[in-house]
């Protein structure tokens, strides 16, 4: 256990120096050579650099193969060994698909993405109620800017900050792109923006489908608790805002479709709103589960009384070894 951890701590370490040195530049030079090319090619190459992916990242492909079996745990090995190479071959393709659509103006960008239900959207806003569009690492997930930006409607997106000041400013300049602002969570002036984005009649797009180091709640995910930002939930409950699940697809003709769902009837308690959104979320997971980040830690903290990290290093090698099995 010892050496795996060390050789893991390693692999972490280089990592991380090749975000820091090499990888904002790469992408740089990436998204001007596959914006050139047809989006079929980039797909193409997409779906080969996640079959290579899914050999080269063991610890990813162990993680998503724990998760599977905690989520599934009706599917078979084989059933579960192949879901995990859909969403490797899945979120490569996202990758040569922004890549394609960062070196394209917006409008191109939007030919391949279908929009179903935007009627919700319009009827809220005629309301004049704030809006939450309540979402989560499901299909091309950036790709809902788009589909915002084709109807005329502003979008803020809460993100992450990168320890790597290049590519902190490469994933703002992305989602600028494609007709979103990026607001750093944690950041002094959140708050502000989020206020002035729903207040102003844009909409605000949370995902709340990750473990991150935030406020939160524990709620049910796949019948196992899972610790779960509130922020959506105590935003939309303070500001009586209106929250639209919405989600990306991709579809089997190369295209993805956006759907706005019917907004969600919130109870007055954080909690239990919160609870709702994730059963929202997990639904559309259910739905396309190749299309979800299943290498995510989601259930990596317990609550009081739980044993520590159901995706537990052990758990891990274990399923490394079954996935060699004949």
């Amino acid at each position: 256990m010892a050496e795996v951890r060390r050789r893991s701590t390693a692999i972490q370490r280089l990592r991380r120096g090749f975000r820091a040195v090499a990888l904002a530049p790469l992408l740089r030079l990436l998204r001007g050579f596959f914006g050139l090319l047809p989006w079929s090619w980039c797909q193409a190459f997409g779906a080969g650099f996640g079959r290579l992916a899914v050999g080269l990242a063991g610890r990813d492909r162990r993680r998503s193969w724990t998760h599977l079996e905690l989520a599934f745990p009706e599917l078979s090995d084989q059933e579960r060994r192949q879901l995990t190479q859909r969403t490797f071959r899945h979120l490569g393709m996202c990758l040569f698909e922004l890549l394609h659509v960062w070196g394209r103006s917006p409008a191109r960008a939007s030919r391949y993405v279908e929009v179903v239900g935007f009627e919700e959207i319009e009827r809220i806003r005629q309301t004049g109620r704030p809006i939450v569009v309540l979402t989560a690492h499901c299909g091309n997930w950036e790709l809902i800017s788009c589909a915002n930006h084709s109807h005329g409607l502003g979008l803020a997106a809460m993100t992450r900050g990168f320890d790597d000041e290049g590519l902190q400013r490469l994933t703002v300049d992305l989602r600028a792109h494609l007709g979103s602002e990026a607001i750093a969570r944690g950041s002094r002036k959140s708050s502000r923006q989020m206020l002035k984005t729903v207040k102003s009649g844009g909409c605000l797009a949370m995902l709340i489908d990750q473990d991150i180091r935030t406020d939160g709640v524990w709620v049910p995910f796949f019948g196992k608790l899972a610790h779960t930002p509130t922020a959506a939930a105590d935003l939309a409950l303070r500001l009586g805002a209106d929250v639209v699940p919405t989600f990306a697809e991709r579809l089997e003709n190369g295209r993805h479709r956006v759907t706005f769902h019917a907004a969600l009837q919130l109870p007055a308690d954080a909690t239990e709103a919160t609870a709702l959104m994730t059963a929202a979320i997990e639904a559309q997971i259910r739905r396309r589960p190749e299309q979800w980040v299943w290498m995510h830690r989601r259930w990596r903290r317990r609550p009081p009384g739980e044993t520590d990290g159901l995706a537990s290093p052990a758990l891990e090698i274990q399923n490394e070894s079954r996935e060699q099995d004949p």
